[in-house]
């Protein structure tokens, strides 16, 4: 599966997680936004940009997802986060088949964030639950 329908996989779901709780949502025309939909909710329009996730990592089991975009999509050198230009992510764990929505300020500039399903068993507590992010716990 090429990276085209990855994103376009991630982006129905998105965008079914939305219309289920009756949130209307538009999707901007042509590849050139900074964003993959704006969802009308909390007063106002939120842009969201939607992120397929697969990389999971086995040894303490979470997953990385990527928060930043790529200029030249043949290196992969010049990535850019979306710190100014979103209000949201949405992410889709595919190997938990999981879709999460994180305010932008949990994120900032950071190239890469990183989800558990579970609490470690040190007890950290920086980590990133998924639980913490599903989209009826973000939306009210």
């Amino acid at each position: 599966m090429n990276s085209k329908e990855k994103g376009n996989i991630g982006e129905g779901l998105a965008l079914a997680e939305f219309i289920k709780r009756g949130i209307q949502v538009s999707i901007p025309f042509g590849d050139n936004a900074r964003y993959d939909l704006i969802a009308e909710f909390n007063g106002k329009l939120n842009k969201i940009q939607v992120k397929y996730c697969n990389q999971q990592i086995s040894e303490n089991n979470s997953i990385i997802c990527p928060c930043a975009s790529s200029l030249n999509h043949t290196t992969n050198k010049n990535r850019t986060t979306y710190e100014n230009d979103i209000d949201y992510f949405v992410f889709y764990l595919v190997e938990w088949d999981k879709i999460i929505l994180v305010p932008i300020e949990k994120i900032g500039t950071k190239k890469s964030i990183v989800f558990r399903l579970d609490k470690p068993k040190n007890n950290q507590g920086n980590c990133n639950l998924v639980s913490d992010y599903e989209f009826d716990k973000i939306l009210n």
